[in-house]
């Protein structure tokens, strides 16, 4: 038996020496979408809607699943943010009933969780998120922040540049005009 586990031992150890060989085509396939994981980093805000009875320790093990999840594949983590209990908008239907029997709710936690992270990284952030009971509904929404708004090249969508913009075809204006008054 004890031969028979180590030649199982060393067979899954070549296979493994073999199957992560870097000159290996399909280790090299790997090795790179793992390398390519970073992608387009797109800001998120994530709003959580959770049960309002859920334990502190409950709500900071979410917390830390979802920031390891975002870390791990290459993003950052910018805050979180604790609204509060609040009256829902409409009655919230959990998907089972508690061990108290409650299934409605009212009152709900709603949490904000603002992250840096490619869009797979989101679809995983929604796997865990989904995975813990005490969470109701989740919504995750492309943030805007004032980096984007100083990033946006068209004038249309972009304060800053329209507001240079409207100072240098003012001052154009007003060149325009002492031309037309030293002329006379």
């Amino acid at each position: 038996i004890s031969v028979a586990l180590v030649d199982l031992h060393f067979t899954l150890l070549y296979s493994l020496l073999y199957f992560l060989d870097p000159f290996h085509s399909s280790s090299r396939r790997i090795l790179d979408n793992r390398s390519n994981k970073q992608g387009t980093m797109v800001f998120y805000e994530c709003v959580l809607s959770i049960k309002n009875h859920a334990e502190f320790w409950r709500l900071t093990d979410l917390m830390k699943a979802v920031s390891h999840e975002v870390v791990k594949n290459g993003g950052i983590v910018r805050g979180i943010h604790n609204h509060g209990i609040r009256e829902a908008p409409h009655r919230f239907k959990a998907k089972f009933a508690d061990n108290l029997g409650r299934r409605y709710y009212e009152k709900v936690r709603f949490v904000s969780v603002y992250m840096d992270c490619n869009p797979q990284t989101r679809m995983d952030v929604e796997r865990v998120i989904t995975a813990d009971e005490m969470v109701l509904r989740q919504t995750h929404l492309r943030a805007r922040s004032l980096l984007d708004d100083a990033c946006e090249l068209s004038p249309k969508k972009n304060p800053f540049l329209r507001q240079v913009m409207e100072e240098q075809a003012a001052q154009k204006q007003e060149k325009e005009e002492e031309e037309v008054v030293s002329i006379f």
